[in-house]
């Protein structure tokens, strides 16, 4: 036996409205899969892991970044040593097309594209790997001879 409703008609079922609740839930993401520019992430010092070593960030001076275009966001390293060995691992050190950032030594609130930047030997770096970037007369090396050097450093196969 039914009872009688007791509340007046709204226009719509429960069916209806459960049916409306997944459509509304897939609206929202839409923004999320939007196109989005690769840029250097906001790194929390003292709290953030380099993604290759795990050491916790503390020296802003030595900071590198490689954009992951798979999951749409910028993979976070300590030392430039790191973020080249990294590189090495994924087959992209040379890859001009994917966006790969260092801090200026001398100004390290400043991203450099890393392939274009130069650098510097003999630093004591966070992961000893002694390579810091900058726009000065000192920093006399390119990237490639900076890059090579830490792949012999680190008795890595020598890719060219």
């Amino acid at each position: 036996m039914r009872l009688p409703r007791s509340a007046p008609e709204i226009g719509f079922s429960r069916r209806a409205l459960l049916r409306a609740v997944p459509a509304c839930g897939l609206a929202a993401l839409v923004p999320a899969c939007s196109e989005v520019t690769p840029a250097p992430r906001t790194i929390k010092w003292g709290r953030d892991l380099c993604e290759h070593c795990h050491m916790v960030f503390g020296d802003r001076r030595f900071v590198a970044q490689i954009w992951d275009a798979e999951y749409n966001r910028a993979r976070i390293y300590d030392d430039f040593g790191c973020a080249v060995l990294a590189a090495v691992d994924k087959n992209i050190p040379d890859a001009s097309t994917i966006p790969f950032w260092v801090n200026d030594e001398d100004q390290p609130a400043q991203w450099l594209e890393a392939r274009t930047a130069r650098y510097r030997e003999g630093v004591t770096t966070p992961m000893g790997y002694g390579y810091a970037p900058g726009r000065s007369a000192r920093h006399g090396l390119t990237f490639r001879k900076a890059a090579t050097a830490i792949r012999v450093k680190a008795g890595c196969e020598h890719r060219s």
